[in-house]
């Protein structure tokens, strides 16, 4: 036979009500903390990033910062600028007192090349005049070159003395005043091959106006270097070499002083080409400079330098 099988519904244990409530309000709390996770999810989305107070105080911070470093730079740029502005007046006024020192070292003068005195007296006179010790007894009569050629050495001029010798050795005549120098000096350099130039220049140092306006200062005048490659007077060049360089601007006074050995005693004057001084054919032995210099943004120098010229000309002094 057959057996028949049925469906039947499962029976359920029996739940109380009490029960039922309580997974009724379990499923509520549930879904109501779902719900919530979800909203809060939502809006941490939606706000993500800084407040408007966060942004104000960076920005603020950032404010602080970038002034910090604006008065740094700031500062550091003025202080480059003011050691530029006083490296610039203060090398201006160390390069131009060695132009001067340098020029007064190499002062020029054959004192060396004179021939020791005779020690009996000869007639005065120069090289071919009759009469003169350059003369023998009945040698033939000077040419009109050779007259010539005595006379204008025997001719003082304003940077060479009249010659006494018969070798025709002439001495460098040096020309000081309170505010002015003029001599010659062998520390010229040739920069052209081929110019007819010689070691030799004459030298005037001197104040005047400045011509240029950007260096121009209310009561201030420059220190000026003359030059002049014409040592030997050639009447053809002329003061056609003649070059004027403004070294120093903003010189407000300076002084030029004169040291004699044998007086121990300064002089604001100095002249060796004077026959009747008794400084014909010397040459100081110091050279005083007492300069007052001023610059822009209030600079200012006051200075006095000694220096000494050429060669000890007359020896050195005793030591013992």
């Amino acid at each position: 036979m057959m057996k028949l099988f049925s469906c039947r519904t499962p029976i359920l244990p029996k739940i109380s009500p009490a029960a039922r409530t309580h997974h009724a309000f379990l499923e509520v709390e549930k879904s109501f903390i779902m719900v919530s996770a979800r909203k809060k999810q939502s809006l941490r989305e939606r706000t993500a990033g800084f407040t408007l107070l966060e942004v104000l105080i960076s920005i603020t911070i950032l404010i602080f910062i970038s002034l910090a470093i604006y008065q740094s730079m700031t500062q550091t740029f003025r202080m480059r600028d003011v050691l530029i502005r006083e490296g610039d007046f203060y090398n201006g006024i160390r390069l131009s007192m060695g132009l001067v020192e340098r020029d007064l070292n190499m002062l020029f003068s054959p004192v060396a090349y004179l021939p020791p005195k005779p020690k009996t007296p000869q007639r005065p006179g120069f090289p071919g005049q009759p009469g003169g010790f350059g003369q023998q007894p009945g040698a033939q009569p000077p040419t009109q070159d050779e007259l010539e050629t005595a006379a204008e050495l025997g001719k003082l001029t304003d940077f060479w003395l009249p010659s006494t010798v018969k070798t025709g050795v002439r001495l460098s005549r040096f020309v000081g005043e309170e505010q002015k120098m003029s001599f010659i000096t062998s520390s010229h350099q040739r920069l052209y091959k081929d110019r007819p130039e010689s070691e030799f220049v004459k030298v005037t140092y001197e104040l005047r106006e400045e011509k240029d306006e950007d260096y121009r200062l209310e009561g201030a005048r420059t220190l000026v270097k003359i030059v002049d490659t014409n040592v030997f007077d050639d009447e053809e060049k002329k003061d056609t070499w003649k070059k004027a360089y403004y070294i120093l601007p903003g010189v407000k006074t300076m002084t030029f002083r004169y040291f004699r050995r044998d007086k121990k005693s300064w002089q604001n004057k100095w002249d060796n080409g004077k026959t009747d001084d008794d400084l014909n054919g010397k040459y100081p032995d110091l050279v005083e400079i007492k300069i007052e210099v001023i610059g822009g943004q209030r600079l200012r120098f006051d200075g006095l330098y000694t220096l000494h010229v050429g060669t000890p000309f007359y020896g050195l002094e005793k030591t013992y």
